[in-house]
């Protein structure tokens, strides 16, 4: 009776070949995951600073000035800083709004440099 098995070399390296593929499976579906969060913040940040510039534009009356508050969207929390500034054109005010979502724990670093998302957008200065 001839009997034929595996030797131990062989079951070593298809265990090797296995571990790489998985390796290589678990960064794939990590990179997929960060990058579906990515774009889930940015998406969410989109929303929310198009939708200041929408309330600035319906508003009567917007001054120059600098604004930074907090909101709840989307079950979470976030940080939103407007800076409306004049332009030549008279009139007319130039609107950016930075979108983050708020740390954990506290940061010093400016939202801009934070932000996921900038917008810029234009609106009359007492429509």
């Amino acid at each position: 009776m001839n009997a034929r098995g595996f030797t131990l070399l062989e079951v070593l390296v298809a265990l090797a070949i296995f571990a790489t593929l998985a390796a290589v499976i678990l960064v794939a579906s990590g990179r997929s995951v960060n990058n579906a969060m990515r774009l889930e913040d940015k998406t969410l940040a989109s929303w929310i600073a198009d939708n200041r510039l929408q309330e600035l534009q319906w508003q009567g009356t917007v001054q120059s000035g600098r604004e930074q508050t907090e909101l709840d969207y989307a079950g979470r929390r976030w940080q939103r800083l407007e800076l409306i500034e004049t332009t030549t054109e008279p009139g007319m005010l130039r609107v950016t709004v930075w979108v983050a979502p708020r740390p954990d724990q506290p940061d010093n670093s400016p939202l801009e440099e934070r932000a996921v998302l900038s917008l810029v957008g234009f609106v009359g200065a007492g429509s």
